[in-house]
C-alpha cells in the first residue's frame, strides 16, 4: 500500500512538474502575438496557425531527444567506457551550461524585446507556411526559458523513467502542455474574442510589471552557472 502510495505521489508530481515546464518551454510573448494574428484572420488561414504550432513542437522534440540521448545512462548504450561517456556528457552539459549565462547576461543587457510590427502581412508574401513554422521553430529552439525548460524535463523524464514506453507518455505530456496556450488562442479568437483580448491586456500588463526578461535572464545564469560548476566537479572528481 505504501509502494502503491509512494507511486501515485511521484506520477502526479511528475505529472505537474512536466505540465509546467511545457508551459514554460511553449512561453514566447512573440509567438503568441504572431499565433494571434494569425489566428484571427478566418477559418482559412488555420494551417497557418497548425504551422507555427508544428514549428514549436518541432523544437522542442529535436531539444528533448538530443537532452535525453546525452544522459549519461543512455550514452553507455553507444560508448563502450564510462570515461568516454562521462566525458561526452560533461562536454555537452557545459557547453548548454555555457550558452545558458551567455544568452542570460543576453538579457539582462536587453530588457526591451523588440516590438512587432503593427503592420498586416499577407501570410504567403511573409514566407508561407514553412515560413510561419520556421518562426516557431527558430523562435522556439534558441529561447532561453525554452532550452532551460526542456532541459530539465528531459532529465526528469529520463530519471523516473523505467522504459521507453514511460519516456514516451511523459514526453507526450510535455508536449502537449507546451502547445496548450497555443491551441487556446485558436479557440478563443473563434468562440470569445472578446475573452481573449482581456486576458492579452491581463497577461501583458503582469508581463510588464514582472519584468519576464530581467527573471529569465537572472535565472538562466544562475541554472547556466550551476550546470557548469557541477559538471567540472564531475570532471575533476572522476
Amino acid at each position: 500500500m505504501i509502494e502503491l502510495l509512494n507511486l501515485v505521489i511521484i506520477f502526479v508530481s511528475t505529472l505537474v512538474s512536466l505540465v509546467v515546464l511545457g508551459l514554460g518551454a511553449g512561453f514566447s510573448p512573440t509567438l503568441y502575438i504572431a499565433q494571434l494574428a494569425v489566428a484571427s484572420k478566418g477559418k482559412k488561414d488555420i494551417p497557418y496557425a497548425v504551422a507555427l504550432m508544428t514549428g514549436v513542437i518541432l523544437a522542442i522534440v529535436i531539444l528533448i531527444i538530443l537532452f535525453q540521448i546525452v544522459q549519461l545512462d543512455t550514452l553507455l548504450i553507444f560508448i563502450d567506457t564510462n570515461v568516454r561517456a562521462l566525458l561526452v556528457s560533461i562536454v555537452f552539459n557545459v557547453f548548454i551550461g555555457a550558452s545558458l549565462i551567455v544568452g542570460g547576461f543576453y538579457y539582462l543587457n536587453h530588457q526591451d524585446p523588440p516590438q512587432p510590427k503593427k503592420e498586416k502581412k499577407d501570410l504567403k508574401k511573409a514566407g508561407g507556411i514553412i515560413g510561419i513554422a520556421g518562426l516557431g521553430f527558430i523562435r522556439t529552439f534558441l529561447s532561453i526559458s525554452g532550452v532551460t525548460a526542456t532541459y530539465i524535463a528531459g532529465n526528469v523524464i529520463a530519471s523516473v523513467s523505467g522504459s521507453i514506453a514511460e519516456r514516451m507518455v511523459y514526453t507526450a505530456i510535455f508536449l502537449t502542455a507546451t502547445v496548450v496556450p497555443f491551441v487556446g488562442i485558436v479557440i478563443l479568437t473563434r468562440t470569445s474574442p472578446a475573452r481573449l483580448v482581456a486576458i492579452t491586456d491581463a497577461a501583458r500588463t503582469l508581463i510588464d510589471k514582472l519584468n519576464y526578461r530581467l527573471i529569465v535572464g537572472a535565472l538562466a545564469v544562475i541554472f547556466g552557472s550551476s550546470i557548469v560548476i557541477f559538471n567540472l566537479i564531475m570532471a575533476l572528481v572522476y
